[in-house]
C-alpha cells in the first residue's frame, strides 16, 4: 500500500529525473524549441509536486521557504523523506 507521503515523493522524483534528462538533452541540442517546451512542462510539474509535497509534510530541501516558517527550524521535525513514515 502508498501512502500519500509516499505518492507524493515520488511525483517529486519522476518529475526532477525527467527534468534532469531535458536539461541534459538541451545541454547537446540547445535550439530544439520541442525539448525546452517539454523541459518547462516538466519544470512546473516539478515545482507543483514539491510545493504539494511541503505543503502536506514539510520541508524537503534547506532551500525550502518551510524550513524556516514561523521563525523555528523545521527542517529536523518529522522523518527525513528517505526515512518513510515512523
Amino acid at each position: 500500500m502508498t501512502t500519500e507521503r509516499a505518492r507524493l515523493l515520488r511525483q517529486v522524483q519522476n518529475h526532477s529525473f525527467a527534468l534532469n534528462e531535458a536539461a541534459l538533452y538541451l545541454d547537446g541540442h540547445p535550439d530544439n524549441q520541442k525539448a525546452r517546451a517539454y523541459f518547462d512542462k516538466q519544470r512546473e510539474l516539478w515545482m507543483q509536486a514539491v510545493e504539494d509535497y511541503e505543503a502536506a509534510f514539510g520541508p524537503l530541501t534547506q532551500n525550502s521557504l518551510a524550513s524556516t516558517a514561523g521563525g523555528a527550524w523545521s527542517w529536523v521535525d518529522g522523518p527525513w523523506p528517505w526515512e518513510g513514515e515512523k
